[in-house]
């Protein structure tokens, strides 16, 4: 397997169209720079390299074709069951293929125009252009080496990995603490979603996973599940994704309240019955004659909930 530089070099001077020579060498970005090979776990989806690309879907199919075909690129493609259900996506690899390699006399290093000599690039020249894409060696490692990777991949989940492997403390780009494995810890969320008649696909970035799983800490699963009912009742068009609620609102949501809720609003607690003759049991309603000889009903003054003396007892 090439190294990424020695693959970008043969890219340029492969001959390919101008799309097919921008998709290599945008997918060389997520390659070792020294030994050209792509870390699972570094694996761009789709998605991603349309976003990084501009390509559209249709382009970019054409021209991974060209560069599979002619051996520049080899793909392994997950089953559609796995692809469905654990989230898999293909996984790439760089090559040159046999002849195409060039020699070592460079149009980069010596200029081969008729009357146009130029000096040989020092080691030096060469290294300053390798500084930008090149980390360090002799540097320790930092946590933004990693970070431009982070947000861009998905991560195959299987028995042995997790859609988010744990981070450690510190990394990535927010101050907000990481959660370990939050698509596990969001699935009280999902059921509840389901439940609720909320049947969306939660295929989304990893980054994503951890923004949803800080609501659901802060805010809790009642208040999101009430806010996408509210949010797709309101709706003019189908929801798919469960990244419209987290984009629509999701994020903005406060922490659930640490106050204690309020006891459930009904008929006062009836003191004990006075046992008058005239007093309804169930009601605490009395029947009285005044003067006039007109009847009357009236709350009992002795057990009614309501009157001044309920309440006292």
């Amino acid at each position: 397997m090439p190294s990424r530089f020695e693959f970008e070099r043969a890219i340029r001077r492969s001959g390919l169209p101008p799309l097919a020579r921008l998709l290599a060498l945008t997918l060389a970005t997520w390659a070792d720079a020294e030994t050209g090979s792509i870390a699972r776990r570094h694996q761009p989806a789709q998605s991603v390299l349309l976003e990084a690309t501009g390509m559209s879907k249709s382009s970019f199919l054409s021209h991974r074709k060209t560069l599979l075909d002619e051996g520049w690129l080899e793909c392994e493609s997950p089953d559609r069951i796995k692809a469905q259900k654990e989230h898999a996506q293909n996984v790439y690899s760089i090559h040159i293929p046999a002849g195409k390699a060039g020699s070592g006399d460079d149009l980069a290093k010596t200029d081969k125009r008729p009357g146009k000599r130029r000096e040989p690039r020092s080691g030096d020249d060469l290294a300053l252009g390798r500084q930008a894409t090149q980390p360090n060696r002799t540097e320790p490692a930092k946590s933004g080496s990693t970070l431009g990777r982070q947000p861009t991949t998905r991560v195959l989940s299987s028995t042995s990995l997790s859609p988010l492997p744990p981070v450690s403390e510190g990394q990535g780009g927010s101050n907000e603490e990481r959660i370990s494995d939050a698509f596990a810890y969001i699935q009280p969320l999902i059921r509840a979603m389901t439940d609720a008649g909320l049947t969306v696909s939660w295929q989304m970035q990893a980054e994503d996973y951890q923004s949803v799983a800080r609501v659901m800490q802060r805010a809790g699963v009642e208040a999101m599940v009430d806010f996408a009912l509210e949010t797709k009742a309101s709706s003019r068009k189908s929801i798919r994704y469960a990244t419209f609620f987290l984009r629509g609102g999701w994020v903005g949501l406060p922490p659930k309240s640490t106050k204690p809720a309020p006891k459930p609003s009904g008929t006062p607690h009836k003191p004990q019955h006075c046992g008058h003759p005239d007093c309804d049991p169930a009601s605490r309603l009395r029947e009285t004659e005044d003067d006039n000889g007109l009847r009357r009903v009236h709350p009992c003054p002795d057990c009614h909930p309501n009157t001044q003396k309920g309440h006292a007892a």
